[in-house]
Protein backbone atom coordinates (compact mmCIF):
# COMPACT_ATOMS: atom_id res chain seq x y z
CA UNK A 1 0.00 0.00 0.00
CA UNK A 2 1.29 3.03 -0.99
CA UNK A 3 1.89 5.94 1.43
CA UNK A 4 0.33 9.52 1.51
CA UNK A 5 3.26 12.09 0.12
CA UNK A 6 4.19 14.79 2.74
CA UNK A 7 5.08 18.15 1.97
CA UNK A 8 8.91 18.34 2.55
CA UNK A 9 9.62 20.55 5.94
CA UNK A 10 11.15 23.93 5.51
CA UNK A 11 15.03 23.34 5.33
CA UNK A 12 16.57 23.87 8.66
CA UNK A 13 20.28 25.45 8.82
CA UNK A 14 22.94 22.99 9.67
CA UNK A 15 22.90 24.49 13.80
CA UNK A 16 19.16 23.71 13.61
CA UNK A 17 17.84 27.09 13.33
CA UNK A 18 15.63 28.18 11.01
CA UNK A 19 17.06 30.71 7.73
CA UNK A 20 16.32 34.36 7.80
CA UNK A 21 13.16 35.23 5.65
CA UNK A 22 13.28 37.14 2.48
CA UNK A 23 12.21 40.51 2.42
CA UNK A 24 10.66 41.92 -0.84
CA UNK A 25 13.00 44.15 -2.84
CA UNK A 26 11.50 47.79 -3.14
CA UNK A 27 11.76 49.34 -6.89
CA UNK A 28 13.57 52.33 -7.03
CA UNK A 29 11.33 55.76 -7.54
CA UNK A 30 12.40 57.55 -10.75
CA UNK A 31 14.43 60.27 -9.91
CA UNK A 32 12.73 62.15 -12.57
CA UNK A 33 9.10 62.23 -11.30
CA UNK A 34 10.20 63.11 -8.01
CA UNK A 35 12.55 66.37 -9.03
CA UNK A 36 9.55 67.50 -11.14
CA UNK A 37 7.31 66.97 -8.10
CA UNK A 38 10.08 69.24 -6.12
CA UNK A 39 10.15 72.01 -8.96
CA UNK A 40 6.36 72.02 -9.22
CA UNK A 41 5.63 72.56 -5.59
CA UNK A 42 8.01 75.41 -5.64
CA UNK A 43 6.69 77.02 -8.42
CA UNK A 44 3.56 77.31 -6.48
CA UNK A 45 4.67 78.76 -3.41
CA UNK A 46 7.00 81.34 -5.16
CA UNK A 47 3.67 82.06 -7.04
CA UNK A 48 1.06 82.55 -4.55
CA UNK A 49 3.61 84.64 -2.52
CA UNK A 50 3.84 86.95 -5.58
CA UNK A 51 0.25 87.63 -5.74
CA UNK A 52 -0.22 87.83 -2.03
CA UNK A 53 2.35 90.14 -2.35
CA UNK A 54 1.13 92.12 -5.50
CA UNK A 55 -2.67 92.45 -4.00
CA UNK A 56 -0.99 94.00 -0.61
CA UNK A 57 0.50 96.64 -2.79
CA UNK A 58 -2.61 96.92 -5.00
CA UNK A 59 -4.56 97.72 -1.96
CA UNK A 60 -2.13 100.49 -0.31
CA UNK A 61 -2.36 102.00 -3.68
CA UNK A 62 -6.19 102.56 -3.34
CA UNK A 63 -8.30 105.28 -1.78
CA UNK A 64 -11.81 105.47 -0.92
CA UNK A 65 -13.57 108.29 -2.56
CA UNK A 66 -17.63 108.98 -2.98
CA UNK A 67 -19.40 108.14 -6.35
CA UNK A 68 -23.05 108.19 -7.53
CA UNK A 69 -25.39 105.70 -7.31
CA UNK A 70 -28.04 107.08 -8.71
CA UNK A 71 -29.01 110.49 -11.01
CA UNK A 72 -29.37 114.02 -9.11
CA UNK A 73 -30.54 116.76 -10.90
CA UNK A 74 -29.15 120.26 -9.99
CA UNK A 75 -29.81 121.67 -6.58
CA UNK A 76 -31.29 117.91 -4.99
CA UNK A 77 -29.84 117.01 -2.27
CA UNK A 78 -27.32 113.94 -1.41
CA UNK A 79 -28.83 111.44 0.78
CA UNK A 80 -27.65 108.03 1.48
CA UNK A 81 -29.41 106.40 -1.50
CA UNK A 82 -27.46 108.21 -4.17
CA UNK A 83 -23.97 108.42 -3.15
CA UNK A 84 -21.74 105.92 -1.68
CA UNK A 85 -17.82 105.41 -1.09
CA UNK A 86 -15.81 103.12 -3.52
CA UNK A 87 -12.26 102.20 -3.76
CA UNK A 88 -10.33 103.78 -6.88
CA UNK A 89 -6.01 104.18 -7.63
CA UNK A 90 -4.85 106.56 -6.21
CA UNK A 91 -3.13 107.73 -9.49
CA UNK A 92 -6.77 109.60 -10.59
CA UNK A 93 -5.95 112.75 -12.51
CA UNK A 94 -9.05 114.51 -11.35
CA UNK A 95 -9.96 115.84 -7.76
CA UNK A 96 -12.42 113.42 -5.86
CA UNK A 97 -14.05 113.83 -2.15
CA UNK A 98 -12.91 111.38 -0.11
CA UNK A 99 -14.87 108.42 1.39
CA UNK A 100 -14.46 109.31 5.06
CA UNK A 101 -16.46 112.95 4.31
CA UNK A 102 -19.78 110.91 3.39
CA UNK A 103 -21.63 112.52 6.52
CA UNK A 104 -20.80 115.38 5.64
CA UNK A 105 -21.65 115.73 1.95
CA UNK A 106 -24.97 114.19 3.05
CA UNK A 107 -27.40 116.88 3.02
CA UNK A 108 -25.29 119.35 1.10
CA UNK A 109 -26.62 119.96 -2.96
CA UNK A 110 -25.69 118.74 -6.29
CA UNK A 111 -23.77 121.85 -8.24
CA UNK A 112 -24.38 120.38 -11.33
CA UNK A 113 -26.45 117.43 -13.36
CA UNK A 114 -24.89 114.21 -11.61
CA UNK A 115 -24.63 110.44 -13.17
CA UNK A 116 -24.57 107.06 -11.87
CA UNK A 117 -21.05 106.16 -11.67
CA UNK A 118 -19.41 109.93 -11.12
CA UNK A 119 -16.88 110.33 -9.21
CA UNK A 120 -17.88 113.03 -6.83
CA UNK A 121 -15.55 116.40 -7.27
CA UNK A 122 -15.35 119.13 -4.63
CA UNK A 123 -16.64 121.47 -7.31
CA UNK A 124 -20.07 119.18 -7.69
CA UNK A 125 -21.13 120.26 -4.55
CA UNK A 126 -22.75 122.70 -2.71
CA UNK A 127 -24.74 124.31 0.36
CA UNK A 128 -26.42 126.69 -1.50
CA UNK A 129 -29.77 126.25 -3.34
CA UNK A 130 -29.89 129.54 -5.89
CA UNK A 131 -31.10 131.75 -6.33
CA UNK A 132 -30.29 133.16 -2.90
CA UNK A 133 -30.65 136.60 -1.12
CA UNK A 134 -31.45 139.12 -3.92
CA UNK A 135 -31.06 137.14 -6.51
CA UNK A 136 -33.50 135.75 -9.32
CA UNK A 137 -32.89 133.19 -11.63
CA UNK A 138 -33.57 133.57 -15.51
CA UNK A 139 -33.50 131.09 -17.90
CA UNK A 140 -32.25 132.66 -21.45
CA UNK A 141 -32.63 130.60 -25.22
CA UNK A 142 -30.27 130.87 -27.72
CA UNK A 143 -29.19 129.35 -30.56
CA UNK A 144 -25.81 127.77 -30.37
CA UNK A 145 -24.01 130.08 -32.60
CA UNK A 146 -24.46 132.90 -30.18
CA UNK A 147 -21.77 131.18 -27.42
CA UNK A 148 -18.28 131.05 -27.09
CA UNK A 149 -16.72 128.04 -28.64
CA UNK A 150 -15.90 126.69 -25.16
CA UNK A 151 -19.26 127.14 -23.98
CA UNK A 152 -20.41 128.82 -20.76
CA UNK A 153 -19.88 127.33 -17.45
CA UNK A 154 -21.62 127.63 -13.95
CA UNK A 155 -20.04 131.07 -12.15
CA UNK A 156 -19.18 132.52 -15.73
CA UNK A 157 -19.91 136.49 -15.84
CA UNK A 158 -22.30 137.75 -18.36
CA UNK A 159 -23.56 140.99 -19.79
CA UNK A 160 -26.83 140.46 -21.08
CA UNK A 161 -27.66 142.88 -23.47
CA UNK A 162 -31.43 143.94 -24.42
CA UNK A 163 -32.16 143.70 -28.08
CA UNK A 164 -36.13 145.16 -28.45
CA UNK A 165 -37.76 143.91 -31.41
CA UNK A 166 -34.30 142.35 -32.45
CA UNK A 167 -33.05 146.27 -32.90
CA UNK A 168 -28.83 146.21 -33.13
CA UNK A 169 -27.30 147.80 -30.12
CA UNK A 170 -23.58 149.23 -30.78
CA UNK A 171 -21.20 148.59 -27.71
CA UNK A 172 -21.61 152.43 -27.10
CA UNK A 173 -24.94 151.53 -25.85
CA UNK A 174 -24.20 148.06 -24.14
CA UNK A 175 -23.21 149.64 -20.60
CA UNK A 176 -26.59 151.10 -20.18
CA UNK A 177 -29.27 148.47 -21.67
CA UNK A 178 -27.47 145.25 -20.64
CA UNK A 179 -27.92 143.65 -16.97
CA UNK A 180 -24.89 141.61 -15.23
CA UNK A 181 -25.05 137.92 -14.47
CA UNK A 182 -23.80 135.31 -13.63
CA UNK A 183 -24.47 131.78 -15.43
CA UNK A 184 -26.08 128.75 -13.08
CA UNK A 185 -26.39 126.13 -15.23
CA UNK A 186 -26.56 125.43 -19.21
CA UNK A 187 -28.64 122.89 -20.58
CA UNK A 188 -29.36 121.52 -24.36
CA UNK A 189 -29.84 122.16 -27.10
CA UNK A 190 -33.52 121.29 -27.03
CA UNK A 191 -35.53 120.06 -29.60
CA UNK A 192 -35.93 123.32 -30.99
CA UNK A 193 -31.93 123.74 -31.48
CA UNK A 194 -31.42 126.42 -28.49
CA UNK A 195 -29.38 125.98 -25.74
CA UNK A 196 -30.74 127.05 -22.12
CA UNK A 197 -28.61 129.39 -20.02
CA UNK A 198 -29.97 129.78 -16.63
CA UNK A 199 -28.58 133.37 -15.04
CA UNK A 200 -28.51 134.12 -11.62
CA UNK A 201 -29.13 138.31 -12.04
CA UNK A 202 -30.34 140.87 -8.72
CA UNK A 203 -34.12 140.95 -8.53
CA UNK A 204 -34.55 144.41 -9.86
CA UNK A 205 -33.09 143.63 -13.05
CA UNK A 206 -35.50 140.06 -13.58
CA UNK A 207 -38.72 142.07 -14.28
CA UNK A 208 -36.91 143.43 -17.53
CA UNK A 209 -34.93 140.86 -18.68
CA UNK A 210 -37.87 138.20 -18.62
CA UNK A 211 -39.77 138.77 -21.27
CA UNK A 212 -37.28 139.54 -23.34
CA UNK A 213 -35.47 136.89 -22.71
CA UNK A 214 -38.42 134.63 -23.40
CA UNK A 215 -38.56 135.70 -26.79
CA UNK A 216 -34.65 135.37 -28.16
CA UNK A 217 -34.30 139.21 -27.86
CA UNK A 218 -30.72 139.17 -26.09
CA UNK A 219 -27.34 138.82 -26.54
CA UNK A 220 -24.80 137.19 -23.99
CA UNK A 221 -21.03 138.96 -23.77
CA UNK A 222 -18.91 136.73 -21.81
CA UNK A 223 -16.81 139.04 -19.29
CA UNK A 224 -13.82 137.72 -17.37
CA UNK A 225 -13.84 136.12 -14.30
CA UNK A 226 -13.30 137.58 -10.59
CA UNK A 227 -10.31 137.11 -9.20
Amino acid sequence: MTGKTRPAAPAQASNGEAPPAQMPKMLPQPRQRRRSSLVLGTLVVAGGAALAAHTINGLSDRESVLVMTRDVALGQPFTAENVATAMVGRDQIVATVRGQDLKQVIGMRAASDLMTGTLLQPRMVTGQVTPVGDQQLIPVAVKPSRLPARGLRPGDRLLVVLRPDGQTVSDGEQSSVGIEAVVDHTKGPDNDGLMVVDVLVNKSDGPKLAPLAADGQVALVLNPRRP
